[in-house]
């Protein structure tokens, strides 16, 4: 894979430190010599409709608006320099770093999903807790609806202070999380994450009452072989799929555990035993291996980790 493609990243920004989050992640994870774009965005509050129609009837109340208006660009332009500064101090080119505002059109989520959809950007980075709209994309309805909402872009989410470079991919055997590891292959080849690739194969009481098959004692082996057919030659693909966008091999391991019936709790218990700072999932998963699907699958990953970031794909 060619090493000098540029990838795009959005990080919508609002003036909060814990907004800044993102911009301590991409150093960590890429660093400034990592051909890497960064575009910082904000998107600007939006008056009161009622307000914005009592100022079609009264020019001093339109007069006011606008003043409110010059000053909420210019509140723009300051969060997104002082973001901009920071990737500097960190040594990132200033004439990469590109910055945008705009003006709320249907709502956040939308607009920043529409915007990096259209833009072609290759994530779209969100630290949790910031000080105003940004505090409730984490583990709410605005984050869960960007999911949605974002439907070719990756969504990066971040939740605390990420220390770790090293970072988790989930696999099944689905078209999806494929995806999601020739994803990873082509933003991390080139940095110094170390990658591993998870299964946690699964017991059938994920899928059927104990009660069901209890006094079968043999239905679980058959299980458990079946999954091991099936996956194994799938986690030798995904090396190969790192190898081949240029991650070097020593870096990756590969990890196939006997799971539970919850797989989220079998990622979370896999990223903390091997110091993950990133976990990356598909957007959707194998139904009939009870894989990784976006919903609650997702939603109780998120609720799980603390201190690292999850990437949809």
């Amino acid at each position: 894979m060619d090493k000098n493609i540029t990838k795009m990243l959005v990080l919508p920004q609002d003036g909060s430190s814990f907004a800044m989050r993102s911009l301590d992640y991409i150093h960590l994870v890429f660093g400034p010599s990592h051909n890497l774009t960064p575009v910082l965005m904000h998107i600007l509050p939006s008056m009161p409709q009622a307000l914005v129609d009592e100022g079609l009837r009264s020019k001093e109340i339109n007069r006011q608006l606008q003043q409110i208006e010059k000053r909420n660009e210019k509140n723009a332009g300051h969060v997104l320099q002082k973001a901009k500064e920071v990737l500097v101090q960190y040594g990132f080119d200033p004439d990469k770093i590109k910055t945008v505002y705009q003006k709320r059109k249907t709502d956040i989520a939308r607009d920043i999903a529409c915007w990096s959809e259209e833009q072609m950007a290759d994530g779209l980075v969100l630290s949790s807790h910031g000080r105003s709209w940004l505090e409730t994309f984490f583990i709410g309805e605005v984050s869960m609806k960007l999911l949605e909402c974002c439907r070719t872009c990756p969504v990066w989410m971040i939740r605390g202070v990420i220390k770790s470079r090293h970072v988790l991919v989930a696999v099944d055997n689905s078209e999806h999380a494929l995806r999601s590891v020739d994803y990873a292959g082509f933003m991390l080849q080139g940095t110094n994450s170390r990658i591993t690739l998870f299964h946690g194969k699964p017991k059938l009481r994920r899928f059927l009452p104990r009660a069901l098959f209890e006094d079968m004692p043999g239905i679980e082996e058959a299980l458990s072989r079946k999954t091991d057919e099936t996956i194994h030659p799938v986690m030798e693909k995904a090396k190969e799929m790192l190898v081949q966008a240029g991650v070097e091999e020593n870096k990756i391991t590969i990890e196939i555990t006997s799971g539970s019936n919850n797989p989220a709790k079998d990622i979370l218990e896999a990223v903390r035993k091997h110091d993950c700072g990133t976990i990356v999932l598909g957007r959707q998963g194998d139904s009939n291996t009870g894989g990784f699907s976006m919903g609650s699958f997702t939603r109780k990953v998120l609720e799980g980790v603390e201190d690292m970031a999850v990437w949809v794909v």
